[in-house]
Formats: C-alpha cells, structure tokens, sequence
C-alpha cells in the first residue's frame, strides 16, 4: 500500500474557505427568515411559476444563477410584475458581498474602538471609555488606564450607553446605565459582565423633529453606499425608529425603517419586523409629515468618506442628528442588508452592468485574496 501524502492548505485556502462557509451561512438564515415573513404578508405576490420561468429565469441564466422564487414573491409584494433585478439574499451574501467586500478584515475596522483613528474628522458620539482587548483607554485618547480609572470616569456619569465595540449588532448586548433609576446595573457589574471590546459613551442628543417619533430610542438614518468603477452610488437610505418605548431602533428588535427620499423627506409608509406598511408610527406620527434634517450633508459625508475604505465596495453607515441638525457618526456595517422590501432593486438602473462586472467579466476576482 502506498504512502499518501496529505497537503497542508495554505492559509489563502482558508481563508476563502472561512468567508465563504461564513456567508453561507448567513444566506441560510435569511432563507430560513423569508418563509415566515411570506406567511405574515399572506404568501406575498405570489405570482405563477409561468411568469416566474418567463421573466426571472431568462434574466439571471445569463449570470449562470437561478434564485428562488420565493424570493421574488417577497420583494415584489404589491407590485403587478415580477422585477428580475431583485437580488436574492442567497445571491447577496454567497456572491455580491465577498466580492465586493474584503470580508475577512471586518472586525479589524468595524471595531468602535478604533474608529477614532479610522475616522478622525467625523462628529461622533462622546467616549467615555474603551476597552479594546482587555486595555481601557480614556475617551479617544491612546493613552492606557487603569479599571478603576474607567470605572470612575463612567459612575460621574448621569447617562451612559455601553456598546460591544466588535460582536455588534441588530442592537445586541446594548446596555443603558442611568445613575437615578434603582433599577440600573452599577459599572462594575457591567464591565465584569462585557469583559472586553467595548465602548461606553454618553447619549446623543438628537434633533427634536426625530425625537418627536420616539423621543426614547436614537432614531438614526441607515445609508447604503456602493463605491463602483471610481464613484459613489447612493443605493438606499432609511430612517430607523424605535417602537413606543423602546430605547433601540433595530427593525429586529420591534422597530419601524422609512425610506428617505432624496430631499429628505420620509416616504408615505414605512415597513415593520413583518414586513407590514403602515402610514403612522404607533405614537401616531405620520411619517409623511417628518423630513430628516441636515440629510443632505449626511449624504455628503457618507460620499466623502467611503473612498477612503477601498477594502470595501458596499457599507451601510448609521448616522444620528444631534439638537444643532449636524451629522453624528455612529457605526458602519459592511454586511449590510439589501434594504430591497422599502427600497426596490439594490442596483435599479446600475444592476445589469454590476452583474456582469460579479459573475461575466470578474474583474474583482481573488483581489482580496
């Protein structure tokens, strides 16, 4: 019997292999997802299988892909067509975003800790303290203190937010300290409880045209740029509200996203966790009557700022406006979702051409490998 040799795979190997189980993963999830937000919406468009072959089919064959139907029963729910520009959310996640995404690097510069030195001219939510890797820093400073240092800094503090600064997300683990209420969790405890890779900043005072939909929760506006062929495209933009109490605005968590239009405007209906449209917010604000102070300049900053994070071809960026109308930075995510239920296609008009350029011409392939 002969030896058999086994080859270690190198480390791009697997490193393509990480992302690309990583990504399939998510695209597993939302499948999963897509079948319960069908049956809240009654099936959605639910269009034939002979308008599905005829018009979606043909469309994507040429990009060597067949999405599910399914997929378009969502998206194009109260629409009277089909529209084979939609991208499936397996297409997203397995094609789109590593190709135009060095996924691999993503926690290196999504760490809140770090932004201070990524994004050094951007307003952004006060630090009190953070903690990367275990090491506590004062504020945006560089220079290291001890625990209890930060812990004396945060408990002069009346009103504190304690964010995880990389395994973020959707809200998760976002704590409040409030130094009145009985029931608030005392800084120690908080810290011993995150551990490390944290940030804990002081509350952003918003503008009171937002504050008026859900004076509870930071209502902040999701933009989702797309850096192609050497010019930034604005591909959605939504505002985030929190329900009646909440103190987060993730759809995830209960909350409401309404497309903004161009000059600002918020869009006649906004769409809920379930994927339903409603006019008001339940504290009764008509959204048509709310327009986003100071989006233009957001938008602005947002195409200022994305040639300057090459590795990444796609972001969605948060942005909050304090009490003066100015743009506060508050995080950006380069996996973030398609936003096409509120929005359309992700591409519209572009989508032809950046098809071709991901599956046809492949002008990106192995550039981040």
């Amino acid at each position: 019997m002969g030896v058999i040799h086994f080859h270690k795979p190198s480390r791009r190997k697997m490193e393509q292999l990480y992302i690309k189980a990583r990504m399939y993963s998510l695209a597993e999830d939302e499948t999963k997802n897509v079948k319960k937000r069908l049956r809240s919406i009654h099936n959605g468009y639910n269009g034939t299988a002979a308008e599905y072959n005829k018009t979606v089919v043909p469309y994507w064959k040429r990009f060597g892909r067949k999405p599910e139907k399914y997929w378009y029963d969502l998206y194009c729910n109260g629409l009277k067509a089909y529209d084979p520009r939609y991208v499936s959310d397996t297409i997203w996640y397995k094609d789109i975003l590593p190709y135009f995404n060095y996924i691999a690097i993503n926690k290196a510069y999504r760490d809140k800790g770090m932004y201070s030195r990524l994004l050094r001219d951007v307003k952004k939510p006060e630090t009190v303290v953070k903690n990367i890797a275990g090491c506590y820093f004062n504020g945006d400073g560089d220079e290291p203190i001890s625990e209890e240092e930060a812990i004396a800094l945060c408990e002069k503090e009346e009103h504190l937010i304690v964010k995880p600064s990389v395994n973020s997300g959707s809200g998760r683990s976002i704590t409040f300290f409030d130094k009145d209420d009985p029931n608030t969790e005392k800084i120690p405890d908080i810290f011993k409880r995150f551990r490390f890779n944290f940030v804990v900043q002081r509350l952003v005072r918003q503008h009171a045209d937002l504050a008026r939909i859900n004076p509870a929760s930071l209502n902040t506006i999701r933009v989702v740029s797309f850096y192609f062929k050497g010019e930034v495209h604005i591909l959605s933009t939504i505002l985030r509200m929190g329900g009646v109490g909440s103190r987060v605005d993730n759809i995830s968590a209960g909350g409401i996203s309404c497309v903004i239009n161009p000059d600002g405007q918020l869009a006649e209906k906004a769409v809920t966790r379930k994927s339903e449209w409603t006019d008001e917010h339940p504290s009764g604000i008509k959204f048509r009557d709310i327009k986003v102070p100071g989006f233009d300049r957001i938008i602005e900053t947002v195409k200022r700022l994305h040639p300057t994070l090459p590795y990444f071809g796609i972001i969605g960026w948060d942005y909050a406006v304090d009490e003066t109308g100015a743009p506060v930075f508050i995080e950006f995510n380069i996996m973030p979702e398609p936003n096409q239920i509120s929005c359309g296609p992700t591409f519209a008009d572009l989508s032809e051409e950046v098809f071709e350029d991901v599956f046809i011409k492949k002008t990106k392939k192995d550039c981040f490998y």
